[in-house]
């Protein structure tokens, strides 16, 4: 499968996102399509999404769990966290204001390698904003510049995930 490799300087000085009280998504429809099922949720924010979905584990190929957010409609399934696709203005790198840093550690092989065969446009990494330090988890294009938006400070930071290289044997 793949190697995953990136070397950074930097400590982590920020902290994981915590769930905002009161942002829970809400419960819309649960629905099936063919063998698959989703569980699909409302959300106002994508950092509250993320956080409600990492307290879910699903254990059933097939079964998804997705908020709809404006910032994205982001989900879980037993390969783990996803982010569906990226919104537009992640691919115009003019618009961010600093370089965030991509946090070394891997969150999913499976979404990685996806994005290397381009099935996916994104995978997940954890983010550091290039002004407050915060850290996150977000989606991001495998070997290319993204932009991606602080959700404690809300500056739009550049990543690059060029040196995230997978190799397929």
């Amino acid at each position: 499968m793949g190697l995953f490799s990136r070397s950074s300087g930097k400590k982590d000085k920020g902290k994981e996102s915590t769930a905002i009280k009161g942002k829970q998504p809400k419960f819309v429809r649960k629905e099936r399509e063919g063998n698959n099922t989703y569980e699909i949720y409302k959300g106002t924010d994508a950092e509250s999404a993320r956080d409600f979905l990492l307290t879910k584990k699903v254990n059933k190929r097939l079964y998804y769990i997705v908020v709809e957010t404006p910032e994205g409609n982001w989900g879980v399934d037993v390969k783990g966290l996803y982010l569906e696709r990226l919104l537009s203005w992640q691919t115009k790198i003019s618009s961010a204001k600093c370089e965030g840093d991509i946090i070394p550690m891997l969150w999913s092989m499976f979404g990685l390698e996806m994005a290397a065969k381009e099935f996916n446009d994104n995978f997940i990494v954890k983010v550091q904003c290039g002004k407050c330090e915060h850290q996150w988890l977000d989606g991001v294009r495998y070997q290319k510049t993204t932009v991606v938006r602080c959700p404690k400070c809300r500056t739009l930071n550049k990543v690059d995930s060029s040196n995230i290289q997978v190799v397929l044997v």
